[in-house]
């Protein structure tokens, strides 16, 4: 690893120090956190499983991650759930994305969004379509960072169930300032840490 090497620490003082950096990038979304969307806005959402394969590359373990990203921005939100339910869902969607906002979503069952007037709900069937041919409605977006943050996450060999969640939203946040990374986590450590 590039920290052990060039800094010569040991893999414990590495793994303390991602902790550490994962919990000042989760401190800075919780005090700068906002809805997404808005009026003329387009958020896609979707559900994806995290978890292990078996080797003919079938999901046999993991979790469900409902993830809400606006386009045009850098904006994401990423949760852990229990199930794909509306139950679940649906509150998810109205505790981060703000009314008037248009979605685009697949066409699984459990959104049910069209049932409620403060959002515009656009879908796309997947058996016959990535982008509607008539609408232009497609969800490439997230489908695209589903692919990433998962990349990313086998790429740390992170393997424990329990840290998804923090690592998720550190990817949230990595999303939100990857124009200038450095600049912004220098200043989200001085903002959880001020020198008095």
């Amino acid at each position: 690893m590039f920290l052990e090497k060039q800094l010569d620490w040991s893999p414990n003082t590495v793994v303390d120090w991602k902790n550490f950096m994962r919990d000042v990038c989760i401190e800075d979304l919780i005090v700068n956190s906002e809805p997404i969307g808005g009026p003329g806005t387009i958020v896609e959402i979707d559900e994806s499983k995290f978890g292990k394969r078996n080797n003919h590359g079938r999901l046999l373990t993991g979790q469900w991650v409902f993830g809400m990203f606006e386009t045009g921005t850098n904006k994401a939100v990423m949760v852990v759930v229990p199930d794909r339910t509306t139950a679940t869902l649906f509150p998810i969607i109205q505790q981060y994305i703000l009314p008037g906002t248009t979605i685009h979503s697949d066409e699984w069952a459990s959104y049910a969004i069209q049932q409620h007037t403060t959002y515009v709900h656009h879908t796309v069937n997947h058996s016959q379509n990535f982008v509607d041919p008539h609408t232009g409605v497609h969800t490439q977006g997230i489908e695209s960072s589903w692919g990433s943050v998962k990349k990313r996450l086998r790429k740390g060999q992170i393997t424990n169930p329990d840290h998804l969640e923090t690592h998720l939203i550190e990817s949230c946040w990595r999303r939100r300032n990857k124009e200038i990374i450095l600049n912004n986590i220098v200043k989200s450590i001085r903002n959880a840490y001020p020198v008095v």
